[in-house]
């Protein structure tokens, strides 16, 4: 029996459909399909948002969320969350040597838009104190939001991590 789970990516595509026959994942758009054998996964990160598998050899990114015709978001929760199960399910007995991982809230994205926003207010500070004549003043005050930026990105890769899961069950939030 197959089970799938269909998402409009952006508002200017089709819709795409994933399905889990047997031991592999199908993915269509269009006339365009692509296939990814379960016995290749190395890993399955999943939260509310969406999913990404890896694989030997490329990624599968499946949303929840979808488009409709209105361009307004669909929350598709129900159909994406059989789906993930069932591929985890599929994947524990194919792949045993997989890894498992809930994510959960993302919070390197908020950290790594922080991170940007403080590069470019150091450069304009650097810029600005430049053309008024106080270089070594604006040096020091970039110094300053430099040091508080090479912190965030020490926070960086220690955000959203989770003990890996061999057994094939996914964690809880």
């Amino acid at each position: 029996m197959a089970i799938s789970h269909s998402a409009r990516l952006s508002p200017l595509q089709g819709e795409t459909v994933w399905t889990l026959e047997g031991d592999a994942i199908t993915q269509t758009r269009g006339r365009q399909a692509r296939r990814f054998e379960l016995a290749k996964l190395k890993s399955l990160q999943s939260a509310q948002g969406g999913a990404v598998l890896t694989f030997a050899r490329g990624r599968l990114t499946i949303p929840a969320m979808s488009y409709t015709r209105g361009l307004r978001p669909e929350n598709r929760a129900e159909s994406f969350a059989a789906f993930v199960g069932a591929v985890a399910a599929a994947a524990a007995v194919t792949t045993p040597g997989a890894r498992f991982r809930n994510a959960g809230a993302p919070l390197a994205e908020p950290l790594t838009w922080m991170m940007g926003l403080l590069a470019a207010g150091a450069v304009m500070l650097l810029l600005f104190a430049a053309t008024a004549g106080a270089w070594t003043l604006g040096v020091a005050l970039a110094a300053r939001l430099v040091f508080v930026l090479i912190l965030a990105a020490g926070v960086l890769p220690w955000l959203n991590r989770a003990p890996s899961n061999a057994a094939g069950n996914m964690d809880a939030n």
